[in-house]
């Protein structure tokens, strides 16, 4: 006798894994975890060069426009998407805004720890530098949450950065995402071979 809930929650199994693959999608950080943000210090004297503008951290979000968000040094912060978990295998790239300094004479280097949280869980994912536009990441492992913790003296102790990473936009591109198998019920690799050659042999029999 065939089960046909069995058979019906296969093939409901296999319906949800191809709407998985076919949402695939690129998101740009939509919300700060304030909570988990923290401004860190801007060592210049003149509070005119530590511009308020520029510790808004709502600037960190969406596409790059050229208004970014400065951690300060020591700063943290920590970012969520649209879609409210992310699966393995996605990329991040991050888009930092004074990537040109460290080229020039003023050495205005500076540095990021980049980290990937799920379910409280924080995993180091790898350290950013501002010596170009953009760096894209690969994450072996999910997340909810990304945070962006400014190292910037800690890499560069000699840096005549005074207010740490600067941060325009965070991109996540789940298109090479990996996508975990649904499950089979036990036996349900033998009751497709099973439920195929029943099916065959249904046709022969039509056909004689």
């Amino acid at each position: 006798m065939i089960n046909h809930n069995l058979c019906a929650g296969m093939l409901t199994a296999t319906i949800a894994l191809g709407a998985g693959t076919a949402q695939a999608a690129t998101y740009t950080a939509s919300q700060v975890i304030e909570d988990q943000t923290a401004y860190g210090t801007c060592s210049k004297l003149s509070r005119k060069e530590c511009k308020k503008s520029e510790i808004d951290s709502r600037k960190a979000l969406g596409e790059m426009d050229g208004e970014f968000y400065t951690l300060g040094l020591g700063g943290q912060l920590t970012l969520a998407f649209d879609s409210a978990r992310i699966g393995p295998g996605a990329t991040v790239t991050v888009q930092e805004y004074t990537y040109n300094r460290p080229a020039s004479s003023n050495r205005h280097y500076e540095a990021v720890d980049v980290y990937s949280i799920f379910q409280g869980v924080t995993t180091f994912v790898d350290t950013v530098f501002n010596t170009a536009a953009s760096t894209t990441l690969y994450l072996a492992q999910g997340f909810e949450y990304l945070r962006f913790v400014d190292v910037t003296t800690r890499e560069f102790g000699w840096t005549r950065s005074f207010n740490g990473f600067d941060v325009d936009s965070v991109t996540v591109d789940t298109s090479v995402a990996s996508i975990a198998p649904v499950p089979l019920p036990a036996g349900g690799g033998l009751l497709l071979a099973g439920l195929g050659a029943f099916g065959l042999l249904r046709k022969r029999k039509a056909a004689a």
